[in-house]
């Protein structure tokens, strides 16, 4: 949970809250909810200029537990899901650019916005972006991965409500007129996104022959 420690990095530096007052091995705990909202709590209280950048972040830990309680996934669906990756991540590149995909029917309700970019500070305040998080559910009961989509993860914005099955080809020429990159680069970096999204996080799926 990059940005949750991001977080409190922030709120650290800036003097919201000082680093002895956290428990952090507590906060960082999925399973700590009270307690990470009791320090959200505590650093609004102590500082009113921290209330719009708590409040924000709050939607996202809000997201997080939400996907937990709302995970419905059966054993028997995940091992096929895992399965499906598993044979498409073993396949040659060549055989991956050969392939097709869907979206994730539930990627749309795993988005939330952001009004800060909580995915990359440093020890200052969070640059003011709007930015969307992906938060995916686990098929165990760990914490939600969770994707900031900027850059070419932002690709998943433009197809989120795709319906269709669509070629490796289609997602490079979509990217290849909006990414700086050369030819080759894109290709090399499209293609360890597509594996990524297929493997670890699922937002795309890829089609069985």
């Amino acid at each position: 949970m990059k940005t949750r420690k991001n977080f409190l990095d922030w709120a650290i530096a800036q003097n919201h809250i000082l680093e002895n007052e956290v428990d952090q091995p507590r906060f960082y705990s999925i399973h700590e909810q009270n307690y990470m909202y009791g320090i959200l709590a505590r650093i609004t209280e102590g500082s009113l200029d921290a209330k719009a950048f708590v409040e924000d972040f709050k939607g996202l830990e809000n997201q997080r537990y939400r996907i937990m309680d709302e995970r419905t996934t059966k054993e028997i669906y995940a091992v096929a899901q895992v399965g499906i990756a598993i044979d498409f991540c073993a396949q040659s590149d060549t055989q991956k650019r050969e392939s097709s995909f869907s979206v994730n029917p539930d990627l749309t309700n795993y988005l939330v916005q952001s009004a800060f970019l909580w995915n990359d500070i440093e020890n200052k305040n969070p640059k003011t972006i709007d930015t969307y998080y992906a938060i995916i559910p686990t098929f165990i009961d760990v914490a939600p991965k969770e994707i900031c989509l900027t850059q070419l993860s932002a690709l998943l914005l433009d197809i989120k409500d795709y319906r269709e099955v669509f070629t490796y080809a289609e997602l490079f020429e979509l990217v290849a007129g909006a990414m700086d990159y050369e030819e080759k680069e894109l290709d090399r970096q499209l293609l360890d996104f597509v594996t990524a999204q297929v493997l670890y996080y699922r937002t795309l799926l890829p089609i069985t022959k």
